[in-house]
């Protein structure tokens, strides 16, 4: 789901033919969203990480929305479940959560490629 964190925003920035993102702001946006990648084999720093750059999105998706940082928005819940979702500790809710996380995914992507980025 970290992963989906990552890609789910780019659709529309790479579709999109105009100036109104801005690049260096997205490509900065999106090297921070992969940090929890790293971070996979010690689920306690991969939490710590994925909740601090969620709670850090936040307001840099909607201050930044001039900028075109509103498509970093659904990235909040996508790390937020990814979070909670170890199927280490717990097997079932990790895949309930998982689910969740691909089906937001899923819905955001077809939303964005149904109206036209």
């Amino acid at each position: 789901m970290a992963l989906c964190a990552v890609v789910t925003p780019l659709p529309p920035i790479v579709a999109s033919g105009d100036g109104f993102f801005a690049l260096p702001l997205v490509v900065a946006t999106t090297a921070v969203l992969a940090i929890p990648l790293f971070l996979h084999a010690r689920p306690s720093a991969f939490a710590w990480a994925t909740g601090t750059i969620s709670a850090a999105l936040l307001p840099w998706s909607l201050i930044g929305a001039w900028f075109g940082m509103f498509v970093f928005f659904p990235s909040i819940p996508l790390l937020l479940l990814a979070a909670f979702a170890n199927p280490r500790r717990r097997p079932t809710a990790a895949r309930v959560l998982a689910g969740a996380g691909l089906l937001l995914a899923a819905a955001v992507t077809l939303l964005w490629w149904g109206r036209g980025y």
